[in-house]
């Protein structure tokens, strides 16, 4: 288990509004990697996978994010693990979901990453409940139309 906190695990949920979601997700990896925090980046299936590992190798073209497919080469030494399940074995303390969806497996990750469409929070707000309700601390963070982010309480 890659748990290093005490306590209640975080859920926390980003309200994309002035970009992407891609640049978002990107951006927040960046920072995780900076902070050496390991990550799971969670896609949808085998194809969302390889179009994230493809994009990470390309996105932006100035800075290369490390990272790694859990089915490819050393998959536990890498910083961003890409996978279509949770998947700890990289030493990942936060899980990013690139795809929305609930998540039961949650229990190896101090920090589970979710973002909300600010056209269309409603699907959001399931994922929210359901994390809410299994005693995580809840975090909601909403971008400003100029990109800042601010945490909601």
């Amino acid at each position: 288990m890659a748990r290093t906190r005490e306590g209640q695990p975080v859920a926390r949920f980003y309200q994309v509004a002035a970009a992407s979601p891609e640049m978002v997700l990107t951006g927040l990896l960046f920072k995780l990697v900076e902070q050496k925090i390991r990550v799971c980046l969670l896609a949808a299936d085998h194809t969302q996978v390889r179009r994230w590992d493809d994009l990470l190798w390309r996105h932006p073209p100035e800075r290369f994010l490390p990272h790694g497919v859990w089915d490819g080469p050393d998959p536990e030494r890498q910083p961003v693990l890409i996978a279509s399940q949770p998947d700890d074995r990289n030493g990942a303390t936060v899980v990013v979901i690139a795809n929305p969806r609930l998540l039961d497996e949650t229990a190896t990750f101090d920090v589970v990453v979710d973002f909300v469409d600010a056209r269309n929070p409603d699907p959001a707000r399931q994922r929210y409940r359901h994390y809410q309700t299994r005693g995580y601390l809840m975090e909601y963070w909403i971008q400003s139309p100029e990109g800042r982010w601010s945490k909601k309480n």
